[in-house]
């Protein structure tokens, strides 16, 4: 398992389920994961879909799903767990648009977003 794989792993997921996790289906085109996205499509309509995210080193993060989205989206990305009780923290990405797959699916990169502290929070440290 490469490293990405690893961390994304320990990010998400609680200290249980570490080890069931990472015996993930690994690919010549990478990991595959099974995740829950959700966020607004181009209709501006809230939406959830499940899919997997297929992760290497030299494509990145990358998921098909059905929803068309606007340029540069905000998704939220949870990994899905053998056990719902143990409930992993969605992870924020931005969407960039990759192409139609050829089962006509939507190809989207996954791209991480930092955020940003606003000038009063950072007074008040």
């Amino acid at each position: 398992m490469d490293s990405n794989c690893l961390d994304w792993l320990l990010a998400c997921i609680s200290p249980p389920w570490r080890l069931c996790m990472e015996s993930c289906e690994c690919l010549s085109a990478g990991c595959l994961y099974p995740v829950e996205i959700s966020g607004w499509d181009a209709t501006k309509e809230f939406f959830v879909e499940k899919c997997d995210l297929v992760w290497s080193e030299e494509t990145g993060k990358q998921v098909e799903l059905r929803q068309d989205l606007r340029e540069n989206a905000v998704l939220f990305v949870r990994l899905l767990q053998a056990d719902e009780r143990e409930r992993s923290h969605p992870v924020v990405y931005e969407a960039e648009w990759l192409g139609k797959s050829r089962t006509g699916l939507n190809q989207f990169r996954l791209n991480a977003i930092t955020p940003v502290q606003r000038e009063q929070e950072l007074s008040t440290v």
